[in-house]
């Protein structure tokens, strides 16, 4: 279990802990090999999920220590490999999950890709990529796990979209109107999903440590410009994403749907 505030007083005036509790709940999570999709995995384990399925474009050193350290927490674990723009990857490893452990409580929809680029140099394939992977997965993923949650009567989805889908970003035009594509989406899906016990949410991280905001700030000037307009003067970590994304999957969050949830260090715009 995760604890999420200090203390809190109940009626007896002991002091209590809040505690995010997963305990039983089975999880699905794309892109787990690395960054926030890796911490997000490891944050639902941790917070006592029974069991977690993973992917990723390919199981390498990185898909095996998952693999190890979900298992030394607890976690029962399926790890596959796959491209998730490709048909019948998210909804395979969504029935593989439900096949084995008998529902899904949780998909956290985190599959993207992304690269700094100029409107006039994207190239019609590089866009058809990108919002495949980014959007079209997700698509995928909540028609299939909504289709199971729907029958239980309960679960949650969460979006991996992107402040750059909020405000347009400067990272190229594929990778803003894939992540605005998951905002609205999320709306739609929480719409149409919620009269079922269904709740779907959206994160929007901004400047977040990994791999791909270190290919975004090889420019000293471009990184000098974004780390200005954070007002708490720093990026953020994956473990502070996994940590909202434990949160929303939790019955604390019950009354939490259709929002976009900003995780930005302050930046607005």
């Amino acid at each position: 279990m995760t604890c999420i505030a200090p203390y809190l007083n109940d009626k007896e005036d002991n002091h209590m802990a809040l505690e995010i509790s997963l305990a039983g709940k089975v999880a699905v999570v794309t892109g787990a090999a690395r960054g926030m999709g890796r911490a997000i995995a490891l944050k639902f384990a941790e917070a006592g999920c029974s069991a977690i399925a993973v992917n990723d474009l390919r199981i390498d050193d990185d898909m095996r220590s998952l693999e190890k350290e979900l298992r030394e927490l607890g976690a029962d674990v399926m790890v596959a490999a796959g491209d998730v723009s490709e048909s019948g990857v998210v909804s395979g490893l969504i029935d593989a999950a439900v096949a084995k452990w008998g529902k899904i409580d949780i998909l956290m929809n985190n599959a993207g890709i992304g690269r700094k680029i100029d409107l006039f140099d994207t190239t019609d394939e590089q866009w058809d990529r990108t919002l495949e992977i980014n959007l079209k997965s997700v698509f995928m993923g909540m028609k299939t796990a909504g289709t199971y949650m729907k029958e239980q009567g309960s679960g949650v989805i969460i979006n991996m979209a992107s402040m750059s889908g909020v405000t347009g970003g400067s990272q190229g035009p594929d990778y803003s109107a894939s992540k605005a594509g998951i905002i609205a989406l999320t709306k739609f899906g929480a719409k149409t999903l919620g009269k079922y016990g269904i709740r779907v949410i959206a994160l929007a991280p901004g400047y977040i440590q990994t791999e791909l905001l270190d290919s975004l700030f090889t420019d000293p000037k471009f990184k000098e410009e974004r780390m200005a307009a954070i007002p708490m003067g720093r990026t953020g970590t994956v473990e502070e994403v996994a940590n909202v994304a434990a949160f929303l999957a939790s019955d604390l969050a019950s009354y939490v749907s259709g929002d976009t949830i900003l995780i930005t260090g302050g930046r607005l715009s």
